[in-house]
């Protein structure tokens, strides 16, 4: 390989000779290497890798680094070149370095700035580093080295030729390292060697680069001949055809190896070859393209060419030849038309001035309709921009392409804001799915249409229901383009129809409701219902108008308000008292943001409104013509604020006030009617009754009277004491009827008041039994159980004496005696002395075992039962009878109501009406089960009265 013809010297003033001889034996060894790599024989960077390790082990530094710079920047000089000196660094050999002590990015840029401040004295062939460095480093960027772990840097330059092609870097991290001259020169040495080696591998390469360059022009100039249109010739100044080619081998009379050498004349005909011969002279000396076109007969057919003449060398021009007969063909024929085309428009000359003539004054009636046109879109644009309407436009795709100010008040979007979007991107997730598919079915129908309601979401969050109208867009070709229509803000007009038809629902629902509290329950259902609330009460005036009562109607959408509905049954409000008796005596409605917040003065039950959750509540008065009918309180569970149009709302659906009031009305009415008709059911079974059993022992008692009057001075004593017997018991037995009236008329009366009292109920009880088995002439076996007190066994018949009786449940004994003595003390003392109405409750048992003995078959059994339950006595009575059918069950207690399988059995049907009216009496409750042929049993549970209680009601 070639070396540069200026090499660099070796550095004449460093003696080699201070060179030690093992760093000589290093540097031949490492020459040979760099020699074998120029010579092509090694990889010259894997040499250079070696180097830089062998430079390493030899001056035992910390790490080596040989760089080249970018041979693509150009290896011009300058001030340029210089600016751009680190950015054109390229790593050609490193040595790992210790990354753990020194990063090796911050050491790459300390490097460059080193060869950027010393490139002058680099440029020049000289050493710089510190310390004993021939030139010094800037105490700056010592100062910066020292920082980054550096306490010794020799930088050497790799130059040849006067080209700068990089440095060789040796640094040392620990301890601080001295260059010395001589190591200075063997690195010098080997520098001068791979500058050398670089150079001529740039030099390789350049030439690869030339001859690649070279060989590519050359297969352009191929491919251009190959694509010629017909023929290309080499033409000499004296007419020789030096060589060609020809695409077309019947574009010349001749083959181009025939003609190779000729005169254009021996070619050509003499006036075709004279034309071409001369602006073959007038390219040569005008140095400008000249086109020739020629005629020619090649074989047998007639061709025109036309041949481009260049100039091509010092005395000769090439030529290229082209077949232009299809174009010379057509120019004439166009020729031709253009002459018939002449004479055409010779013709319609004067159509074409009187069609002018009309065109003028088309153009002017249609400047005249465009500024009609302007006026009429600037009265539509003003129309649009001045609508309460949203004018919009939409592609196929449902995206606006158009879309008028008005939006911005519509929905809170600015015009461009909503552009590029489509209808769905302004819908909640439910409503979008919906849309999308009636403006797909829309789209494919192309059909226009009205009134399309959708509801979109406005900026600021809050629902908007729009009114939507459109029609159909074609372009100018029938294609369908989208629609174009306006929507209609119509939200305020669907509350107001929501809120019409919760009017309509609540007055339908009053109207088929059955009694004034019914309707009251149906108002708050559907108020809680349309407006969110989630419970609602009424609170109704007493009849005296003092307080008001808390009534059966309310609603409420969860199970838990259970307890605080109880609570609020057991509670009466007065005028200005709390929530309901303010709005009761104001007569307006009163709004409470977290009624479980307020204290008692504000809200008498805020700590059950804890309990329960509840917190926002409303108060809205009933209003009648003759003041408040009812006061109406809802709630709900979460805090919030006065809503006027939510009050204005429910205040507007109470004023059906009259409506309820009027449901009142026909109620009372209604229970009259129906008291009246039971009043004449009740007259026709009384006088039904009176008519059989009056009767009956009015005739005994005549018929006997005369027997004694006529026949008693012929009878026996005997005999006279029988009919005697007669008429007593027959008066007994009107005295008991007019006795069971009278009780019925003092309860319809109010007059019948529970008087309780002590009493032994066990030993009542066994009394009772004790009467009507002397009654019954012991026809039947009447069995009395007593589960009454402690420590005593069941009794059936007689009764003994008992100690002072606690009232508990037989299977609670076991409880009871695992209880401790207090227990026990506190449980006898608060049942040993129950207080009972003993009038009442003889009416109830008397009645009750009575129609046990009459509807039981002689010999039968009957079971009275007495038990405590808690604080209420509980008395079974059990027959074995003829039972009571299940559809005369529901009427049982009706007054002079009879089963209908009672036969011939006599009675009054006044007993178990007795019996049920001194049970409501007694706040009781009365059970019964019956099975025909099987026999019935009556249950009766009263509450058991105390001293306490006693004391307590009084």
């Amino acid at each position: 390989m070639a070396t540069s013809p200026n090499p660099l010297p070796n550095h004449s003033t460093i003696d080699q000779e201070a060179i030690d001889s093992h760093l000589l034996a290093v540097q031949a060894a490492m020459m040979n290497q760099i020699a074998q790599a120029t010579l092509g024989r090694l990889v010259l960077d894997d040499v250079l890798h070696c180097i830089a390790r062998q430079l390493q082990e030899a001056l035992s530094v910390s790490g080596c680094l040989i760089v080249q710079l970018d041979d693509t920047q150009g290896r011009e000089g300058g001030s340029d070149r210089e600016h751009s000196l680190a950015s054109r660094w390229v790593k050609v050999a490193t040595t790992q370095p210790n990354s753990e002590v020194v990063p090796f990015d911050r050491l790459y840029r300390l490097f460059c700035n080193v060869y950027q401040s010393s490139h002058s004295w680099l440029a020049q062939g000289k050493s710089v580093g510190f310390p004993g460095a021939g030139q010094q480093i800037s105490p700056v960027i010592q100062n910066s080295a020292k920082e980054s772990g550096l306490w010794g840097l020799l930088m050497v330059p790799l130059l040849h030729s006067s080209f700068d092609l990089g440095a060789i870097i040796l640094y040392q991290c620990e301890p601080q390292r001295e260059w010395t001259y001589q190591e200075i020169a063997f690195v010098q040495a080997i520098a001068d060697q791979c500058a050398i080696a670089l150079f001529v591998a740039a030099l390789e390469q350049r030439a690869k680069h030339t001859q690649s360059a070279l060989q590519a022009s050359v297969d352009r100039n191929r491919a251009l001949l190959e694509v010629i249109p017909d023929a290309i010739f080499r033409v000499t100044r004296d007419g020789i055809y030096l060589d060609g080619k020809a695409a077309k081998q019947d574009t010349l009379s001749a083959s181009t190896t025939e003609i190779m050498g000729r005169h254009l004349h021996q070619v050509l005909p003499t006036e075709v070859a004279g034309l071409i011969w001369h602006h073959v002279e007038l390219a040569i000396e005008t140095h400008e393209m000249q086109l020739v076109e020629y005629h020619l007969w090649v074989n047998g057919k007639s061709h025109h060419f036309e041949a481009r003449i260049i100039k091509s060398g010092a005395d000769e021009v090439a030529v290229i030849v082209q077949d232009i007969t299809e174009r010379v063909e057509v120019r004439v024929a166009l020729e031709q038309l253009n002459d018939a085309l002449e004479i055409r428009v010779a013709e319609r000359t004067a159509a074409l001035r009187e069609a002018n003539r009309i065109l003028r004054a088309e153009i002017i009636e249609r400047h005249r309709a465009q500024e009609q046109l302007k006026e009429s879109e600037e009265r539509f644009r003003n129309l649009v921009e001045t609508s309460s309407d949203w004018v919009w436009e939409v592609n196929e795709n449902a995206v606006y392409t158009y879309a008028s100010p008005k939006v911005e008040s519509v929905l809170g979007y600015k015009a461009s804001d909503v552009l590029g979007k489509t209808t769905f991107d302004f819908m909640p997730p439910q409503e979008r799915q919906r849309v999308a598919d009636l403006f797909a079915q829309l789209s494919t129908s192309r059909q226009p249409f009205t009134c399309v309601e959708n509801t979109t979401i406005h900026k600021d969050g809050h629902l908007v229901v729009l009114e939507r109208s459109g029609v159909p867009i074609f372009d100018a070709k029938g294609i369908f383009c989208g629609y174009r229509g306006i929507d209609r803000d119509i939200t305020e007009r669907k509350k107001s129809e929501k809120e019409v038809q919760f009017l309509h629902s609540i007055t339908r629902a009053i109207f088929e409701s059955q009694d004034f509290y019914a309707a009251l329950s149906v108002a708050l259902q559907k108020v809680c219902e349309a407006t969110g609330w989630d419970f609602g009460e009424a609170w109704v005036p007493r009849a005296d108008g003092t307080v008001l009562e808390c009534s059966p109607a309310w609603f409420s959408k969860t199970k838990n308000l259970e307890t605080f509905r109880r609570a609020s049954e057991t509670l009466t409000f007065a005028p200005h008292e709390g929530l309901p008796g303010r709005v009761w005596s104001r007569q307006k409605p009163e709004w409470r943001r977290d009624v479980s917040a307020e204290s008692n003065q504000i809200y008498l039950r805020a700590q059950l409104a804890r309990e329960a959750g509840l917190k926002a509540a409303l108060g809205i008065p009933l209003l009648t013509t003759d003041g408040v009918l009812a006061v109406l309180i809802f709630y709900m569970f979460e805090s919030k604020d006065e809503d006027q149009r939510l009050i204005e709302l429910i205040a507007a659906s109470t004023e059906l006030g009259l409506m309820i009031q009027r449901k009142q009305a026909e109620g009372e009415i209604r229970k009259a009617l129906e008291k009246e008709k039971e009043l004449r059911e009740l007259k026709s079974r009384f006088i039904t009754m009176t008519s059989h059993e009056f009767r009956t022992p009015l005739t005994t008692i005549h018929s006997s009277a005369e027997l004694l009057e006529n026949y008693g001075h012929k009878w026996t004593q005997e005999k006279k004491l029988t009919h005697l017997k007669r008429i007593q018991t027959s008066v007994k037995h009107m005295t008991r009827l007019l006795n069971d009236v009278l009780i019925l008329g003092k309860v319809e009366a109010e007059k019948l008041k529970l008087n309780p009292v002590p009493l032994d109920l066990e030993k009542f009880c066994h009394n009772l039994v004790e009467e009507l088995q002397l009654n019954d002439n012991n026809q039947h076996t009447i069995i009395f159980t007593c589960d009454w007190g402690l420590g005593m066994e069941k009794g059936r018949g007689s009764m003994g004496e008992r100690g002072t009786g606690a009232l508990v449940r037989t299977g609670e004994r076991e409880n009871f005696s695992s209880q401790s003595p207090q227990e026990q003390h506190t449980l006898f003392s608060s049942l040993s002395q129950p207080y009972m109405d003993e009038k009442l409750l003889r009416q109830i048992l008397e009645n009750l075992l009575s129609n046990a003995i009459k509807y039981s078959p002689n010999g039968s059994t009957i079971d009275l039962t007495i038990s405590a339950l808690e604080e209420q006595a509980i008395f079974q009575i059990r027959d074995r009878g003829i039972g009571i059918p299940s559809e005369d069950q529901p009427r049982l207690f009706e007054t002079f109501h009879r089963s209908t399988n009672v036969g011939t059995i006599a009675g009054t049907g006044l007993g178990l009406a007795i019996v049920k009216k001194c049970v409501d009496i007694h706040q009781g409750q009365i059970a019964v089960e019956s099975e025909i042929g099987v026999g019935t049993t009556f249950t009766v549970t009263l509450p058991i009265y105390n001293l306490e209680h006693i004391g307590t009601s009084s």
